[in-house]
């Protein structure tokens, strides 16, 4: 959505399960804000501006900088440069990228600038997992 690009460049077939890797750019905005039950994730900008919120605290994290976000805990990021952020993301154990790829499917279906539909993407396969609860 919006030319937000995601690359897997480690999977879980490649790790055995243990770890997924991610190369992520984003131009603006993010992911809602989400409670993963399965996965903890680590996030370092490599260039740009997230802003983010884990729990109730909000902040910031500019080049080099790094969160951690454990499961069951809400958390999201998003880009808040006016220049694309590039990041790296890793999540434990592997797997998440099932989901982004059902994800990008699901946007790939939509008509040119229609919204998704919060229903459907909830009943997307591992969304129940990874459950959203509030806007980016």
């Amino acid at each position: 959505m919006g030319g937000d690009e995601l690359r897997v460049l480690v999977g879980a077939e490649q790790s055995r399960g243990t770890l997924s890797v991610f190369a992520g750019v984003m131009h603006g905005g993010g992911p809602p804000l989400h409670v993963p039950e399965d996965e903890d994730e680590v996030v370092i900008v490599l260039h740009g501006e997230l802003a983010c919120q884990l729990g109730n605290r909000r902040g910031a994290l500019g080049s080099g900088g790094l969160l951690w976000m454990p499961r069951s805990v809400p958390h999201t990021i998003a880009s808040t440069s006016s220049e694309p952020c590039r990041f790296v993301t890793l999540a434990t154990p592997g797997g998440l990228e099932e989901l982004f790829k059902v994800q990008s499917e699901y946007f790939a279906s939509l008509a040119p600038g229609a919204a998704p539909d919060p229903m459907a993407m909830a009943a997307l396969p591992g969304a129940a997992r990874r459950r959203v609860i509030g806007s980016p």
